[in-house]
């Protein structure tokens, strides 16, 4: 028995000899095949990112030369304008002289050179002496210390003699230094040190107060040592007004007799004079 697609193939087999399809199909088909146009393409450049970044490297690196192109041009104009002013300072000179007068012109472009080096020399030499005049006023200033501070200490006897000495160094003596010595001279425990200052005090003999503050110290004083070198440095100042506190020391019967006859050779000097 046959099958169902024999049978149909059977039955439309006239059909299926027809070699050529229905035309309304082939022009369907051939509809279809047709070639469709392309879309149009958009116009424009494709960069890639890479590139990008390269073109902005240029950039920047355009941007730097241009800087320092501007800032060269700059400097090259002070520099232009610098120039001119000298051609034309020189031209000014050129026309002012002759031709035989050329050695002139030469002295006359090396002159101010030579009056700037003279005014930076002086310019040096006043820094200089302002800075030495500082220094040494700060070192008088630090011995000056270091001096009253010796004079103060108690322990030792040969700092302060020291002390006293360096007090003759100075050229300029002020009244500080001064009461500092007299101080030392009437109050002192060390023979030695009251003598010192006295030496001290002597360079100033000139000095009227110098000269009343040594009377007074005779008044005082109680150490015969010292007392015979007080009256015999007011003998050799030829200071008279110690006259009356001399007449003193030989009439108190608490003096030692070496002191009274220092009193005596100083009052037949004094009077003899």
């Amino acid at each position: 028995m046959k099958s169902g697609l024999e049978k149909f193939i059977e039955d439309n087999s006239g059909e299926m000899d027809i070699k050529t399809p229905n035309p309304e199909v082939l022009a369907r088909i051939l509809q279809q095949m047709k070639v469709k146009p392309e879309a149009k393409q958009r116009n424009g450049i494709l960069i890639s990112f890479s590139t990008l970044r390269w073109a902005a490297a240029a950039l920047v690196l355009l941007a730097c030369g241009i800087t320092l192109y501007l800032a060269q041009n700059h400097g090259g104009q002070q520099v232009a304008s610098t120039s001119l002013v000298t051609k034309k300072t020189i031209t000014l000179l050129h026309s002012d002289t002759t031709t035989d007068a050329q050695p002139k012109q030469t002295a006359a472009t090396d002159l101010p050179d030579t009056r700037n080096r003279d005014e930076v020399d002086r310019q040096i030499a006043q820094r200089k002496s302002a800075l030495l005049a500082k220094f040494s006023s700060d070192n008088t200033a630090s011995r000056k210390l270091i001096m009253l501070a010796g004079l103060k200490d108690m322990d030792s006897p040969a700092k302060r003699i020291t002390a006293v000495a360096q007090a003759g160094g100075f050229k300029m003596v002020g009244r500080d230094i001064i009461t500092a010595l007299l101080h030392t001279l009437n109050n002192d425990p060390n023979t030695n040190v009251r003598l010192a200052a006295l030496d001290g005090l002597a360079r100033f003999y000139r000095e009227t107060y110098i000269r009343k503050q040594l009377i007074v110290a005779l008044k005082t004083q109680q150490n015969p040592t010292v007392q015979i070198a007080l009256i015999e440095l007011l003998t050799r100042m030829k200071e008279a007004a110690v006259l009356a506190e001399l007449d003193k020391i030989v009439a108190s019967d608490s003096t030692m007799t070496a002191v009274k006859d220092c009193a005596y050779s100083g009052i037949f000097k004094l009077r003899k004079s």
